[in-house]
Formats: C-alpha cells, sequence, structure tokens
C-alpha cells in the first residue's frame, strides 16, 4: 500500500501553524538532527520555550463526560484491536484527515513484552489506515540501540504504507508554572509537531519508575540521547523523579494508550533479562485517559506480581491528576471488559 501524499511530513494543525516559520517542518523521516530553531533564535537570542502540546481533546468519554478504558480478552491482537476500538466507536472520532503518529516503546533490543511487539505495531498501522485521510508515522528511540534494525521495522512500516521516523530535533518546552531552577525539556519536533499521537506501551516493572505504562511511556518523547539531556535531569537531577514522569506525560499530551498486556514484565525491569515474563495475561487495555490506565493496568500488575504494589506509583499518578491529566479514581471511569 502507498503513503498518502505528503509522505515523510507531519501536517501541523491550526493551532500550531506559528511553528511553520521557525521549524521548516522539523518532522521528517529517518534524519537525526539538533534543537529545532525556536522564536527568537532568528535574531541570535536564546530560543523562547514553547508552551505543551496541545492534544485534541479525548472523544472516547461518556455522554456525560466520563472517560472509557476497554479491556479486552483474547490472544490475537489484531482481533482485540478492531473489537476494542469498535467498543469505543472506532479510530475514525479521534484521527479524521489528521495525521497520526503511533508512539512504540523501544529502549531495548529485547523480545515483548521487554519492548513493543512489532507485529502488534503493524495491526495498529492498517487499523488506524481504515479510519485516516492522513499520513501515518511511527517514531521511538529505538534506532539509538539499533532496537528499529533488531526489528526489520523500517522494512515492516513502509511495507503496511506508513513512515519510520528517528527523532532527533526537538524542542525547548517548559509549562509557565516550573520554577526557574527546573530547565527545559528537550521534546522532539515528530512529537510536539504530530496532531495526533497513539502510544502503544507494554505493561512491565520498572527498576526507576517501579511500573512502565501509559505515563512512564512518555519518556520516550524527550531527548537522550541515553540517558543525556533531559533524560539525565530526570535520572540524576531531578528532586522528584516520580513527579518528574507526569511533568513529561503533561508535555505531551498524548491522546490515546494502547496497552499490550497479552504478556507482562513481572518483578524487574525494563529489560527482560531483569525480571520475570508471565505469558496468558491476553488483554489489552485503551485508553484517552493516562491516569485511568495506569491505575487499572497497575491492579493487573498487582495480580501477578505479588512484589507490586500501586502504592509505588502514588506520587506519579497523584501529580499527573493535579497536572489535569486524568483521574485516578476508577469509580469515574466507564470500564468495559469484552472478549474477542
Amino acid at each position: 500500500m502507498e503513503n498518502k501524499k505528503n509522505k515523510g511530513k507531519l501536517k501541523i494543525e491550526t493551532r500550531r501553524e506559528f511553528l511553520k516559520t521557525f521549524s521548516g517542518m522539523a518532522a521528517s523521516a529517518l534524519v537525526l538532527g539538533s534543537c529545532s530553531p525556536s522564536p527568537g533564535s532568528e535574531n541570535g537570542e536564546e530560543p523562547q520555550a514553547l508552551v505543551p502540546r496541545t492534544g485534541v481533546t479525548n472523544p472516547f468519554v461518556t455522554d456525560t463526560g466520563r472517560p472509557i478504558l476497554v479491556c479486552v480478552r483474547g490472544t490475537d491482537f489484531a482481533r482485540m484491536l478492531r473489537a476494542g476500538m469498535e467498543t469505543l466507536g472506532g479510530f475514525g472520532r479521534l484521527v479524521g484527515n489528521r495525521d497520526v503518529l503511533i508512539k512504540p516503546n523501544l529502549n531495548h533490543c529485547d523480545p515483548f513484552p521487554g519492548i513493543s511487539s512489532p507485529d502488534s505495531i503493524i495491526d495498529i498501522v492498517r487499523e488506524v489506515q481504515l479510519s485516516s485521510t492522513g499520513n501515518i508515522f511511527v517514531g521511538d528511540m529505538g534506532h539509538e540501540t539499533n532496537v528499529y534494525g533488531y526489528l526489520n521495522l523500517e522494512s515492516l512500516v513502509t511495507s503496511a504504507g506508513a513512515t519510520l521516523l528517528n527523532f532527533g530535533e526537538f524542542y525547548k518546552v517548559r509549562r509557565s508554572t516550573w520554577e526557574t531552577g527546573r530547565p527545559d525539556f528537550m521534546v522532539y519536533s515528530d512529537v510536539y509537531n504530530a496532531p495526533v499521537i497513539i502510544s502503544t506501551c507494554c505493561l512491565k516493572r520498572h527498576s526507576w519508575a517501579s511500573l512502565t505504562c501509559a505515563i512512564k511511556c512518555n519518556v520516550g518523547c524527550v531527548n537522550g540521547p541515553g540517558a543525556g539531556g533531559t533524560r539525565h535531569y530526570l535520572h540524576y537531577q531531578s528532586q522528584n523523579f516520580m513527579q518528574e514522569l507526569a511533568e513529561i506525560a503533561g508535555l505531551i499530551n498524548l491522546e490515546l494508550t494502547i496497552v499490550d498486556a497479552r504478556s507482562i514484565l513481572t518483578r524487574g525491569g525494563p529489560m527482560i533479562q531483569n525480571g520475570t515474563v508471565v505469558d496468558g495475561v491476553n488483554r489489552i487495555i485503551i485508553c484517552g485517559d493516562m491516569v485511568a490506565t495506569d491505575v487499572y493496568c497497575a491492579g493487573i500488575m498487582e495480580e501477578y506480581d505479588d512484589t507490586f504494589s500501586i502504592s509505588s506509583i502514588e506520587e506519579t499518578l497523584q501529580h499527573a491528576v493535579e497536572l489535569g491529566l486524568g483521574t485516578s479514581d476508577l469509580n469515574q471511569v466507564e470500564i468495559i471488559e469484552i472478549q474477542a
């Protein structure tokens, strides 16, 4: 299947038209770069930090505004995804004619569930194509550790009619309420410019964050490489690592999370050799509320890992709620559990 028009460039929504004057449409396929220019840089001034990315309002809510979370049980990811999205009302409610960035979890050369399954990434691409008239992109930090090559991802993504991105250029982004001591965060321009972001993440333990799920997966959207840049600040200089995870998520404001929990990594992580893989969990979770997603999935992790407690991510969840990223009260969520 051929890519749609304007292959290799993300279309910028009207709310971000001003970026065109200084970004040169920074989102380009398979190109590495340095910091993208920001307002003020043309005159040799220090680039002005941008405000957090503005996401599309969650369309997957009830008539009374409660977020909908769908948990699908099964073994066939494509079938589960289709059933889950049909329950939510379809990708069309979110994507329309917009370009879409699918952001997987590709931090190390591991088999699933250490990283996203390449088959599930392609299943999402193909399902989105049925609803979108825009271009579809796939990108994460996998090129830095050769995960793209390990998964043969460029060939798979291209064959599916999408474009694989190497995150390289970035914008300096900050929240106006931050204290002066906190540095600007470096958000990849391919992420910031994306009209719609769909994150597909694994459900696994993490040595620093305790749990990788919807909120933690946003760390792949800020500059490294490795533990450099914003990641260096996150791990070694920030006053509260757990709260900073929520701050990063609040700069990205992704639209939808698809958690592939057919198998999960328990007791340790994020690399698969540091944990214990549990097969047969056989669930995927789809939701437009990152906080509700993490609370629900933390319950699954507690079910299969007696060394994990949701209390270990309480600081992240609480701060995410304070930032307006979602609700931690599942009584305020419409939870639909189905079989596919």
